[in-house]
């Protein structure tokens, strides 16, 4: 036996890079100056694997490596207009993070990556399964101040224990370092009890990413597994800690999403009875604060949310001082800012066609990312490369991508590809 036939026969050996890409936490193996995340295990892994791969093939990248078969090539083909814009931002002096390129060209990487491993679609399926039950008993740990978590940047909410030092700014970080950058902690590390409000991240970087994450988990299994009583047990976790999650435009995605999911009339009213059953057991027994938690983040003043949303592209936010004490605060300072960004476009007629090339890493939405960065006529590509994407994915994105810059997340992106291939492939089939 050789050692391409023991690898695709051992799980472990074959998915090796896939179950660091999943499970592994956010920590920085090496931090960069001036820049919240710095260089992770997984990053060392795409660049390892990838090196492998070229030299496998002969640096023969094209067609071997990258092709029109290939999952992903339409994202490849939209590098280069990536590359104009952001040349066209720094022309007019709008700074665009060139880091962002970077993260692009990892993309690209882990692309190929998954493209050369064959993936099978049970095991990944079996990948997502674990990820569900690890994450839900991280997650109760997290809530109940057992254990602590790894973030993109820390706790930078509040000081633990009054110790401000476990809040660090990227101002922070003067220097390239390892893991703690002298600063006297692990930088990414979160103490028990550090997490605000009980929104705990799980073995993610953040309570968005969580939810993203298993929203699409629960999406492979409703599509992949043909027993309804081998889908509700991860349903019903994926739902508690949707919840504890708190990410309300997220479970209004993934809900918008999950309508349009199952041709399956039957088994689609079936799980919409059981799981509206459990959130109203857990509602009056009052599990995990939840009276509380639908109180503070779902009974709110939609109207004036709308408001905040349309005045974003109108220019007439409502003041700041209208907003204070309806729990709609954190919405406002984000539209604000995707003011700023929109109106960077109207300095040049060049600007409004290519956009701006993006000058900030997030911007918390990604459909102000899309139009801001590429302007209309990469919109415009965007929408034509995501024609073909499956109905309840386009649901998803579109209502989750309104207050969440989706695809800045190498996990979340990951979970996309992940979910995308096993489509495909049984598609093909």
């Amino acid at each position: 036996m050789n050692f391409k036939e023991i690898i695709n026969k051992n799980f472990l050996l074959k998915y090796f890079p896939l179950i660091i890409f999943v499970f592994s936490p956010k920590i920085d193996v090496i931090s960069i100056p001036n820049y919240w995340q710095g260089i992770r295990l997984d990053d060392i892994i795409i660049l390892i694997y990838l090196f492998f791969f070229i030299f496998k093939h002969k640096f023969k990248v094209y067609p071997n490596l990258i092709n029109p078969e290939i999952f992903g090539f339409k994202w490849i083909l939209f590098f280069p207009y990536l590359l104009i814009s952001m040349i066209i931002g720094k022309i007019y002096l709008l700074n665009p993070q060139w880091i962002i390129v970077i993260r692009y060209i990892e993309y690209i990487g882990l692309i190929i990556i998954l493209s050369q491993m064959n993936l099978k679609e049970d095991k990944v399926l079996l990948i997502f399964k674990i990820y569900i039950l690890l994450n839900f008993f991280v997650v109760l740990l997290q809530y109940f101040e057992l254990v602590g978590g790894f973030t993109s940047r820390g706790n930078c909410d509040k000081a633990i224990n009054d110790v401000k030092s476990y809040c660090f700014d990227k101002e922070d970080i003067t220097s390239i370092c390892f893991f703690s950058c002298d600063l006297g902690f692990m930088k990414n590390y979160v103490l028990p009890g550090g997490f605000l409000n009980k929104r705990v991240p799980g073995i993610t970087g953040g309570v968005w990413e969580l939810s993203v994450n298993l929203s699409i988990c629960i999406y492979a299994l409703m599509l992949l597994e043909k027993k309804l009583y081998k889908i509700l047990p991860y349903l019903f976790l994926v739902i508690i800690m949707l919840f504890i999650a708190q990410s309300r435009g997220i479970i209004f995605g993934f809900v918008s999403g999950a309508i349009f999911l199952l041709n399956d009339r039957k088994k689609t009213a079936v799980i919409f009875i059981l799981s509206i059953s459990l959130l109203l057991i857990i509602y009056f027994l009052n599990l995990f604060n939840f009276k509380q938690v639908i109180t503070d983040r779902f009974i709110i003043d939609y109207i004036t949310l709308t408001k905040i949303i349309l005045g974003t592209f109108t220019g007439d936010l409502p003041l700041k001082i209208e907003i204070l004490g309806t729990g709609l605060e954190s919405m406002w300072y984000r539209a604000s800012t995707w003011q700023e960004l929109l109106l960077h476009l109207k300095n040049s007629i060049i600007l409004t066609i290519f956009g701006s090339g993006g000058s900030l890493i997030y911007t918390e939405s990604l459909l102000i990312r899309i139009i801001s960065s590429f302007g209309i006529l990469g919109s415009l590509i965007i929408v034509y490369f995501s024609k073909n994407l499956p109905l309840f994915l386009l649901v998803f994105i579109l209502v989750t991508g309104l207050t969440v810059d989706l695809f800045i997340s190498f996990k979340i992106f990951l979970f996309f590809c992940l979910l995308l291939i096993m489509l495909k492939k049984i598609k093909l089939n």
